[in-house]
């Protein structure tokens, strides 16, 4: 007779099942964080490409017009008269280079005689109006998806350096200006610290305000979130920032620099409502991943630059940076080791840091 406390052949107790169960569990505990770490290797690559593809466009543009594109074709009207709602223009940078990006179609359609926001309602891709375009070549993979256009704005991952806070070179503000200085465009005989040691573009979060959660908003005490977060439009320039009214506009004698929709003011959305959407720039006046006017990635570390000689760079999230969050001439100039931003400015100062690329 067969005992009755033999079990069947095949069979397992609990304990052999709960010890698998726990072999299994261990062996996926070791084996996701390789996975993510290729996973996050693959979106890195995949939006460095992204960035170089960017940076050539750009020195196409340049090869063709003898110049970079400006930040934003922002009006055109004749000096002596005041900008309104049929004279601003407000095409970003990034409209500019379609047609080097593969998206000379699109390009075509504009009438860049009449308002960048008209012109991309009118335009219509696939059933919806252009201007909530969001291109897959103008979006980081590793950045989290957005519900949707915000007010309709299609935005992007990717921002022209704007320097210190966007002055232009001809006021007497070079050590401060950068590849996309405000009202002002960018030739290679000006970029005197040599373009492989001067960012063009860079990264951006879609939704402002830095990348991990454990970054925080410069100040803020959280990362921005819901519709307290900012996002850069790619085709549209709402409006401007530093420098909409400032001297060195007023002395073009073409009036302040309006919004998309021909109002005046310095930033935002023609609406003024959260979630907010900015041109796309950034500035250095903030160190990288602290507060949203900067530059920043949910690549963990740091993000990813584009230089002006087209070069894709990752800068480390303890890059020196000074004085960049608290202001003061050091800052402004790159000098005492403040490597990131002497990494920025076209012209810095003859004291200003060494840049020693890894």
């Amino acid at each position: 007779m067969v005992s009755s406390s033999r079990r069947p052949n095949g069979a397992f107790t609990l304990v052999e099942l709960l010890v698998v169960i726990a072999i299994i569990g261990i062996l996926v505990a070791l084996l996701l964080p390789a996975v993510q770490a290729a996973r996050e290797a693959a979106r890195r690559m995949s939006c460095g490409n992204n960035q170089k593809q960017l940076g050539l466009a750009v020195h196409n543009y340049h090869d063709t017009y003898k110049t970079f594109p400006p930040d934003a074709i922002w009006h055109g009207n004749p000096r002596g008269t005041q900008p309104s709602a049929n004279t601003v223009k407000n095409y970003t940078w990034i409209t500019l280079i379609l047609p080097f990006i593969e998206q000379s179609p699109l390009h075509d359609q504009i009438n860049f005689s009449l308002p960048a926001l008209r012109e991309f309602n009118r335009i219509q891709v696939a059933g919806a109006p252009a201007r909530e375009l969001m291109l897959p070549a103008l979006l980081c993979p590793s950045d989290p998806n957005v519900a949707g256009p915000p007010h309709g704005f299609g935005i992007t991952s990717y921002a022209g350096s704007q320097g210190w806070d966007g002055h232009r070179r001809k006021r007497g503000d070079s050590q401060r200006a950068a590849a996309f200085s405000f009202y002002d465009a960018t030739k290679f005989r000006d970029i005197t610290d040599g373009t492989s040691n001067t960012v063009m573009l860079a990264e951006v979060t879609l939704k402002g305000g830095g990348g991990p959660a454990q970054r925080w908003a410069g100040g803020s005490g959280h990362k921005r979130q819901g519709r307290g977060t900012v996002s850069r439009s790619a085709f549209v320039a709402p409006a401007a920032w530093h420098g909409w009214n400032h001297s060195w506009v007023r002395a073009e004698q073409k009036g302040s620099v309006n919004r998309a929709d021909g109002s005046s003011g310095p930033i935002w959305h023609p609406t003024w409502r959260a979630p907010y959407v900015m041109t796309p720039v950034f500035y250095t006046h903030w160190a990288p991943n602290t507060e949203w006017p900067s530059s920043g990635s949910f690549h963990p570390g740091g993000h990813q630059a584009t230089l002006c000689d087209a070069s894709v760079r990752f800068i480390p999230d303890t890059i020196t940076n000074g004085q960049a969050s608290r202001g003061g001439n050091n800052a402004t100039l790159g000098i005492n080791g403040n490597m990131w931003i002497a990494i920025h400015t076209i012209a810095g100062h003859r004291n200003a840091a060494q840049v020693v690329w890894p």
